[in-house]
């Protein structure tokens, strides 16, 4: 049987090399096996993109919602603070679990503003010295804590309150203290 290549279609042109094999050779190949193999590849192909093209997708769009959900809350925060804090432009945000934060400086003292996820204003904070503690609460922790060494004092200015908060320690132990303006003291955190 004559073999003519130019003249025959794809699959006649596999018939034809199929029967010059097995003429030949014995033996026959099976090329619905192979096509099954090459449709079952490029629908799992087909699959896993449209699976990443989707994942990729919602990724997309949860980003974008939580960054507008941010812009809009630093927003109203960055509005609050203009309003209650007219003078200051050297201003760093920062944005936590439940609160946005502006840190600056206020009459020569590093200050941080707290501002709620709605931009309300919570209060300040200042770091103090410990001379500046109100003299009945700088007593009660001379005596209650007596060998412990502060190493950090700061005086909150709330919306609801106005407390003092004590960072201290001692060779075995540390604690934060808060001390209202009543001079009330009590243990946040041992």
């Amino acid at each position: 049987m004559p073999f003519r290549s130019s003249h025959k279609l794809p699959g006649q042109l596999f018939f034809i090399t199929n029967q010059l094999y097995k003429d030949c050779c014995g033996y026959t190949f099976d090329l619905s096996v192979r096509n099954n193999r090459q449709n079952l590849k490029k629908q799992i192909k087909t699959s896993i993109m449209k699976k990443l093209f989707i994942t990729a997708l919602l990724a997309t769009i949860v980003a974008a919602s939580s960054f507008a959900t941010e812009n809009e809350t630093e927003r109203a925060a960055r509005k609050n603070f203009a309003t209650q804090f007219k003078r200051i432009s050297d201003v760093q945000w920062t944005s936590g679990a439940g609160y946005t934060k502006a840190t600056f400086i206020l009459n020569n003292i590093r200050t941080e503003a707290l501002y709620t996820p709605e931009g309300d204003f919570i209060g300040t904070n200042q770091a103090i010295t410990l001379e500046e503690l109100p003299v009945n609460a700088k007593r009660k922790f001379a005596k209650r804590y007596e060998g412990y060494t502060v190493k950090e004092a700061i005086r909150f200015e709330g919306v609801q309150e106005s407390a003092y908060f004590i960072s201290a320690e001692n060779e075995k132990r540390s604690v934060i203290l808060k001390i209202e303006d009543t001079g009330w003291m009590s243990v946040v955190k041992k």
